[in-house]
């Protein structure tokens, strides 16, 4: 957008108090050039006509259109084009309140008119006027809707820009009156849960407060949904809200929370967040209220809802100290994986800890398993849940952990809750010893060329490693030392002993002596190579494992 800083539409149910300038009994007329600047602005760029096709219109069948036009105008004489965006609100007839969600697009001199808007003939970069077929609306609070004007943003290319709003653009005829269907239904309320992820318990840092976290669903089928505010009611009655509005941001478009149909008649998973001051005590909070706003102004209050319970805790009645992970290094590559114990000291528990719950992983959230959420108790006053990797390599860090004591007190801890960091890691055993061939051995170790039926045995005799060998690659090595693929994949995972692996002649081999070379791999992706060319392979203990072809 030429030379216009954006700022993305920041709705709140605060813009719902949002008052109208007032509208001067006389109205400039349509294409009055009269310089309208912003007060005590020293910018170039101004609006100098705005009207609308008519009056009124009459939008009760759903398919009424108006037409809004004005006129940007720039005295700097480097100006290089106009852009910028236009909004209009609904009036409360009661009150002179905007409200509902607003209808706004953007305007741009040198791209392609997009969103209904048009570019009037002999436009320059002094001077622009604009078009904008606007769709109005079918439903409103009564079955006569006022609209308004409520804010032109604009630029010249050149860094002069306004964001002019009632108090300037009450100097034109901003408003007009569409005949409407009246609206008197409200929002349903067809889910109010905690958000994706976020957990029934929530870390207060000292000083800093908490944050619950919450999605909903509505619909409103005629003026569609506006906004809302969620109650939430903790100990001692105390209550806390937060809100969401629709509004229109000038890159996305329509936006708010969660999903949102084009005309506002449905929303999903609509995230809405309550804050809540710091220094509450301890406890339980629970959504008591719900209010959802239409399009129209009609708001409705849902009550008795049963949400579950949100625990508020800053680790002062019930706490935890000692994180640590015994082993904290486990043999991954043989199976079953071995279990490990994560134990903790409580302190101030009351009735004993009846659950400790391990939430997160950090980056490796899929790499380890808490195998139960009850405790036990040992004989130094720790406490231990088992937890156990998964096979092969693995790396876990603690980042989230939940400690609820018989009372329903609870503690969190860890970084994924916004809590004190949890120093406990739990790994497997490093693959530090990597396979050895003892011995190895082809039968048969003469074949006639041309002979792609017969299978050969190839089977090497591997020592114990760390993690054991589970994939091969073979090769066939000729007098020249050429090394040439006969198969590759994996093998049963082999610790210690004999792997055998069976192949047949390629097609096409001729004739001569031939060695084998191959290069194993282990549970950790790392290999050895024997028999093969090169400087990074091995010789075959006893000899090259030879193969005749006749």
């Amino acid at each position: 957008m030429i030379g216009l800083r954006r700022l993305a539409a920041s709705m709140t149910a605060a813009g719902v108090a949002c008052l109208l300038g007032a509208v001067p009994a006389v109205a400039a007329p349509a294409g009055a050039e009269n310089h309208v600047a912003a007060p005590g602005a020293a910018s170039a760029t101004g609006v100098s006509a705005l009207s609308f096709s008519a009056k009124s219109v009459d939008a009760t069948s759903g398919s009424a259109t108006i037409d809004l036009s004005w006129t940007m105008t720039s005295s700097n004489p480097n100006a290089s084009g106009f852009g910028g965006d236009i909004h209009l609100r609904r009036i409360n007839p009661k009150t002179g309140a905007y409200i509902g969600t607003e209808l706004a697009v953007d305007f741009d001199s040198q791209g392609s008119p997009s969103g209904g808007v048009t570019i009037g003939s002999g436009a320059t970069p002094a001077s622009t006027t604009y078009t904008w077929t606007v769709a109005v609306p079918q439903y409103g609070a009564t079955t006569k809707t006022t609209w308004a004007v409520s804010e032109i943003r604009g630029a010249d290319g050149a860094d002069d820009s306004i964001d002019w709003t009632a108090p300037e653009l009450s100097a034109f005829p901003r408003t007009f009156t569409a005949k409407t269907t009246a609206d008197q239904g409200y929002p349903s309320l067809d889910q109010i849960a905690l958000a994706q992820g976020a957990q029934a318990t929530v870390y207060e840092a000292p000083g800093q407060g908490a944050t619950l976290r919450y999605q909903l669903d509505s619909q409103e089928t005629r003026s569609g949904v506006y906004g809302g505010t969620v109650v939430a009611t903790g100990p001692d009655g105390r209550t806390a809200r937060g809100s969401f509005a629709i509004g229109w941001d000038w890159s996305e478009g329509y936006q708010g929370c969660g999903y949102i149909d084009w005309m506002q008649r449905q929303l999903l998973d609509c995230a809405v967040t309550v804050p809540l001051p710091a220094g509450l005590p301890e406890g339980d909070w629970k959504v008591t209220e719900v209010d959802l706003t239409s399009n129209a102004g009609v708001t409705h209050a849902y009550t008795g809802l049963s949400e579950a319970a949100v625990h508020v805790t800053s680790d002062s009645v019930l706490s935890a100290t000692g994180f640590a992970f015994t082993p904290s290094q486990i043999d991954s590559w043989h199976s079953p994986v071995p279990t490990a114990q994560l134990s903790l000291r409580p302190s101030g528990a009351v009735g004993g800890i009846s659950s400790v719950q391990l939430t997160s992983w950090g980056n490796n959230a899929n790499e380890c398993t808490q195998l139960s959420t009850t405790p036990t108790v040992q004989d130094d006053g720790t406490i231990t849940v088992p937890v156990r990797g998964l096979p092969r390599q693995f790396s876990c860090q603690l980042t989230g952990v939940i400690i609820t004591d018989g009372h329903g007190d609870q503690a969190v801890y860890g970084a994924s809750l916004g809590a004190p960091d949890i120093d406990a890691t739990l790994t497997n055993i490093p693959d530090t010893v990597l396979p050895t061939v003892d011995t190895v051995t082809v039968t048969p170790d003469t074949i006639a060329a041309g002979d792609t039926q017969t299978w050969i045995k190839l089977t090497i005799d591997v020592s114990a490693s760390t993690a054991g060998v589970n994939g091969l690659d073979l090769y066939l090595v000729d007098a020249s030392g050429h090394a040439a693929s006969i198969q590759s994949g994996g093998v049963p995972t082999t610790f210690s002993g004999p792997i055998d692996e069976y192949f047949t002649l390629p097609q096409g081999t001729a004739p001569g002596q031939y060695t084998i070379g191959f290069r194993l791999q282990d549970q950790g992706y790392k290999t050895v190579s024997y028999g093969l060319p090169g400087t990074g392979s091995q010789p075959t203990p006893g000899g090259p494992a030879t193969l005749t072809v006749t």
